[in-house]
């Protein structure tokens, strides 16, 4: 298998992320708490580029995931036109499964303040030190780590050097700024209802053994978001739908609340949630259509951001909710929508 770790949902320990400066490009991780009952985990917020670069080329690599994104199908054939050809046809047969698993061994990175600094402290890494930090988390783990860890270096300056270090640096800005207003909101909410805000619906519910879930920015993945889970630990890279807007875009989350809006069956599901927390399985008896069909609609439910997913301890969707405050947003996204100036004050507040 070409790819830099292969992981478990299940892993076998845990281990505290490192501590790092911050600066123009990196935001250091902050950590909060408070008590147990109402945050029952820690909160570390992370930002660094070399995070966005490895997610970008997850979207570029994964057919089936690309057609969801806000990016649309076209990104893919427009970048790859800036790719050298051997290059763009290398990364047609690349199946790196567990690519932005590599979550992890960014945020334990000394050097993360740019793509490059973070590949220069990977590509000097000795196999014993990578098995060293990902052994906490990791079930199964290659025995050519050193093979695994240039071909994944050498994958990752390429697609740095011919697309991410091109990208307009509005966006990673953007994403900085996220971290940023996060840190802020920590203080304000709790741990759950932090989540739950930064990416749209998620809902990781407390569980004995989760003590620390890392919310990083990304942009290229959106409107969704890049769940894990390990011991003791999840890492979970949130939207940032308008990253590198200049101006507000209230169209990008106001149109997929409409279509879902448009559609009886979805209407029925949400009426359905907003009586009780419900399964997929409860959903599918309640409204009287194939699994697969109530799946299909919750999920874009989910990515609208009108219902909750509650996530207990895997990435497997344990329950679902009615997620209200979708009805006091919609308004405010259709009057943005309508009136400029009431988008630039939403933007100021």
């Amino acid at each position: 298998m070409s790819g830099l770790i292969c992981i478990s949902e299940k892993a076998r320990g845990r281990r505290a992320f490192s501590k790092t400066s911050g600066d123009a490009t990196l935001i250091k991780n902050l950590m909060f708490d408070g008590d147990r009952m109402n945050n029952p985990y820690f909160i570390i917020i992370e930002w660094s580029a070399a995070y966005e670069c490895i997610i970008s080329l997850y979207a570029y690599i994964y057919e089936k995931e690309r057609k969801h994104l806000q990016l649309g199908v076209s990104w893919k054939e427009e970048t790859k036109q800036q790719l050298p050809t051997a290059f763009a046809q290398e990364l047609e047969d690349e199946r790196w499964e567990v690519l932005h698993r590599l979550v992890l061994l960014v945020a334990q990175a000394p050097e993360k303040k740019s793509v490059a600094d973070f590949l220069g402290w990977l590509e000097k890494l000795p196999p014993g030190e990578i098995y060293e930090l990902l052994a906490p988390w990791v079930e199964t783990i290659p025995l050519n780590l050193g093979e695994i860890r240039d071909h994944s270096v050498s994958l990752l300056a390429r697609w740095n050097e011919h697309y991410f270090s091109r990208i307009s640096p509005a966006i990673v800005t953007s994403l900085e700024r996220s971290a940023a207003e996060m840190t802020e909101l920590a203080g304000k909410m709790t741990a759950i209802e932090l989540i739950d805000h930064a990416s749209n619906g998620i809902w990781i519910e407390p569980m004995p053994d989760l003590q620390e879930v890392v919310l990083i920015p990304q942009y290229h993945c959106a409107p969704t978001s890049v769940l894990d889970f390990y011991r003791g630990l999840a890492t979970c890279l949130y939207p940032v739908r308008d990253a590198g807007q200049t101006e507000p875009q209230p169209l990008l989350e106001l149109l997929p609340l409409a279509q879902c809006l448009a559609d009886e069956k979805r209407l029925h599901i949400l009426r359905c949630l907003a009586e009780k927390k419900s399964t997929l399985g409860e959903l599918q008896e309640q409204v009287s259509l194939a699994k697969s069909t109530v799946h299909h609609h919750v999920t874009a439910l989910r990515r609208a951001g009108l219902i909750r997913a509650h996530y207990n301890g895997s990435t497997t969707i344990a329950a679902y909710s009615l997620r209200e405050s979708f009805v006091d947003r919609l308004p405010v996204l259709l009057r943005s929508f309508l009136h400029k100036e009431e988008a630039r004050r939403m933007t100021d507040e």
